[in-house]
């Protein structure tokens, strides 16, 4: 049986939707279990939608997965733009035709950029910090924490000889990334650094650079034929 079939189609759809959904699975079934219930919204989200989802996903582990994509093109210089539409759950695609996300990434003048945008590094450091707050505002939520501040200031080095292959002993990528959350609301001090802790811990992006994931490349020689790759 698909979960299609398992989920009556419109209900799945408008699950899938919520909020930080299917993206913060563990820190939200973690949460519910120390959390209230109830369909209040807090801080912004539906906290009986997302209870909804948790139900449904630990009645069927089956369900929940979910691809995202996106597509990086080159524009001139050290610009290019990165499209997102749809995202695909268990086999079916969503949002193609309502998700048209446009982003821009450029360099730094000293890297011969325009400075028209920020660099990837930097785009990835927005990536990881929106990331620790959705989640940390989805269990805060649960919780019935109702927050009034929530920030992630981040820190990251590189070292340029490693980025231009100018020593072997130097990786070209992040060297120490450094993150600080704040943090205020209304539950006590322990209360809220469990609730950092849980989006730092439980965010996606946060524990795919934590602990690594592979990249397969697929090199294509555009108008040569499959044979010539």
């Amino acid at each position: 049986m698909t979960a299609l079939e398992l989920f009556p189609a419109r209900r799945y759809a408008s699950l899938i939707a919520a909020a930080a959904v299917l993206l913060f699975g563990p820190a939200l079934l973690h949460a519910q279990e120390t959390g209230p219930q109830g369909t209040a919204i807090v801080n912004g989200l539906d906290t009986g939608q997302l209870s909804g989802l948790i139900g449904a996903l630990r009645e069927h582990p089956q369900a929940g997965r979910v691809t995202f994509f996106s597509n990086s093109e080159w524009q001139d210089g050290m610009r290019a733009f990165t499209t997102f539409t749809g995202y695909r759950i268990d086999g079916e695609m969503h949002h193609e035709r309502e998700r048209q996300f446009v982003l821009l990434g450029d360099e730094g003048v000293e890297l011969s950029g325009t400075d028209a945008a920020p660099g990837a590094v930097e785009e990835l450091m927005y990536a990881l910090g929106t990331c620790i707050i959705a989640a940390a505002n989805a269990n805060a939520a649960l919780m019935g924490v109702e927050l009034t501040r929530l920030e992630v200031g981040l820190e990251s080095d590189l070292d340029l000889h490693g980025l231009f292959a100018l020593d072997p002993d130097v990786r070209p990528g992040i060297l120490d990334l450094r993150a600080r959350i704040t943090i205020a609301g209304d539950a006590d001090e322990e209360t809220l650094r469990r609730i950092a802790m849980l989006g730092y811990r439980y965010s996606p992006v946060s524990e795919s650079i934590r602990n690594g994931v592979p990249v397969r490349p697929d090199v294509i020689i555009a108008g040569a034929s499959a044979d010539a790759r």
